[in-house]
């Protein structure tokens, strides 16, 4: 291991066999090599820490940690405080790196200078088997961003920034489930959040991310991504109460819109019912959007007849419902074109 890493690589893990090793692997062939891998085993009850431990065996640079279960939030908190590198890199237990990611986006950091403490890259989809789906991220913003990540968390997912890390605090970088009401899943987006309130950020414009989409414990994620979202945003609105209320509630819309498809993707549909009730009393212009009319109607139909519809046995890219993620079928619409004067209007372009 090298005596000063320049990056410290945090992977937290819960029953995460199946795809841990593929990538802590992919951190291992980053083309920056002086860095270290610490992995925070979350109280797993399968065989994570016995993969990572013989991945350990052949590799010194990587690390295992284990505790009792307390969350991404806070396992992420655990590694970070165990971090000897000048920069911070999560990656979640079922994503993978492209080889030059650590490389490109150290470059870039240190190309911005001390004012960026935040650099992200692109991402693209991958289904379970780690094939390409239909979506890749295509965000050009940098330099102030605080207006623009409220609005929407143009970083992606979790495994896609690298922070400087002096400007994080260790001992609470994430918010842990406790603070997030037992919710989790915005976590990674509070961090941002606060750090573009102080700092600027960075970008590579390639796609280095694999962002893994499964069924894997759909329908119970999106409870618990509400209580998240409120907790991140209830702080979010005491910390910048010199932006307009507007933003927060067209950031609801967009995000409670988002939570009407992950809801009728997993079979709740009273959760979609309800993320489609909050859509609207945030942002009334969504009754412009045919998805939401779609899937909240189809969620009354299967809850009236007391079926649900089987789950699809993988995620492809034809079965992505998140409306903003895909080209329309023909033209812009209406709502479309609001959403992108109201998007330009923030980010000042």
């Amino acid at each position: 291991m090298s005596a000063s890493p320049i990056v410290s690589v945090i992977i937290a893990a819960y029953n995460a066999q199946r795809w841990i090793g593929l990538s802590v692997a992919s951190a291992q062939s980053q083309t920056l090599r002086e860095i270290e891998i610490i992995v925070v085993d979350d109280g797993s009850t399968d065989d994570t820490a016995e993969v990572v431990a013989g991945m350990a065996g052949t590799d010194s640079r990587i690390r295992l940690i284990r505790q009792a279960n307390a969350g991404v939030g806070a396992a992420r908190n655990t590694g970070i405080r165990s971090a000897r590198g000048k920069y911070i890199a999560p990656l979640d237990a079922d994503d993978v790196w492209g080889e030059r990611k650590l490389e490109r986006q150290v470059q870039r950091m240190e190309e911005r200078g001390e004012r960026t403490a935040l650099v992200y890259c692109w991402h693209q989809w991958i289904d379970e088997d780690g094939a390409q789906l239909g979506y890749k991220s295509n965000s050009i913003i940098e330099g102030d961003a605080r207006s623009a990540i409220i609005l929407r968390n143009f970083i992606g997912n979790a495994s896609v920034p690298l922070f400087r890390v002096n400007a994080i605090d260790r001992d609470g970088a994430y918010l842990t489930r406790d603070e997030q009401d037992g919710g989790q899943g915005c976590e990674d987006w509070d961090l941002s959040i606060r750090i573009a309130e102080r700092w600027e950020v960075g970008l590579v414009d390639e796609v280095l991310v694999g962002y893994r989409q499964s069924n894997a414990c759909m329908s119970s994620q999106v409870p618990s991504m509400a209580r998240s979202y409120q907790a991140v945003m209830g702080q979010a609105r005491s910390r910048n109460m010199d932006l307009p209320i507007t933003l927060f509630r067209w950031a609801e819309g967009h995000f409670q819109s988002y939570l009407v498809s992950k809801s009728y993707d997993g079979c709740d549909y009273r959760s979609c019912i309800n993320a489609a009730i909050r859509a609207l009393l945030s942002d009334p212009l969504l009754i412009l959007n045919q998805r939401l009319h779609e899937l909240t109607l189809k969620s009354l139909i299967w809850l009236a007849t007391g079926k649900r519809r089987s789950l699809p046995h993988r995620i492809s890219a034809a079965s992505t419902t998140d409306a903003d993620n895909r080209a329309p079928a023909a033209g812009i619409s209406l709502l479309e074109k609001i959403q992108q004067r109201r998007w330009a209007a923030v980010v000042g372009s």
